[in-house]
C-alpha cells in the first residue's frame, strides 16, 4: 500500500474548510464526515461543495456511512457537473493522521482523497489530506 500525503495537492477554499471545522466542533467528542465534490485536473483536487453525511453511524473513533446518501450525494454533485473527491471527517483525539479503519476504507477506494480534521480537547484544531495511490498493472 502506498499512503500518499496529498495535502499541498488539495484545494479548498477557507469558507468550506470553515464549514468542515464548524462541523467537526458541533459532533464532538464524536467525528464528523460527509463527501467532497468539485473539479480534478490530474493530481490536483478543487474542492467545490462538500456535503455532510447525517445518516451513518459515528462514535469517537470511527464512523460508518449510509451508502445510500453517500450515492445521493455524489449523483447529485455529478448532476451539478461536479465530479466526487473524496472524504472528509474529523478525529476528535488531536491527530489527524489515518486511523486503521480509514486506511482500510482508504484501501477499497485508491484514488478517493480523505481530509481529515483533528481537534483538541482544548480547541486546537490540525488537517490534512491523504489517498491511497491508484492501483496500477505491471
Amino acid at each position: 500500500m502506498d499512503l500518499d500525503r496529498i495535502q499541498p495537492k488539495l484545494i479548498i477554499p477557507i469558507r468550506l474548510l470553515r464549514q468542515v471545522i464548524k462541523e467537526a466542533k458541533t459532533a464532538y467528542p464524536l467525528e464528523s464526515f460527509g463527501v467532497m465534490l468539485g473539479d480534478i485536473d490530474g493530481d490536483s483536487y478543487f474542492v467545490r461543495r462538500i456535503s455532510p453525511l447525517r445518516r451513518g453511524l459515528t462514535a469517537r473513533d470511527f464512523f460508518i456511512l449510509d451508502l445510500n446518501e453517500w450515492m445521493e450525494a455524489i449523483l447529485s454533485g455529478r448532476h451539478e457537473g461536479l465530479s466526487y473527491i473524496g472524504l472528509y471527517h474529523s478525529h476528535p483525539n488531536a491527530s489527524s493522521l489515518p486511523s486503521n479503519p480509514d486506511i482500510h476504507r482508504m484501501m477499497e477506494c485508491p484514488g478517493e482523497v480523505w481530509l481529515i480534521v483533528a481537534l483538541s480537547s482544548k480547541g486546537e484544531v490540525n488537517y490534512a489530506a491523504y489517498t491511497v495511490s491508484r492501483l496500477r498493472s505491471v
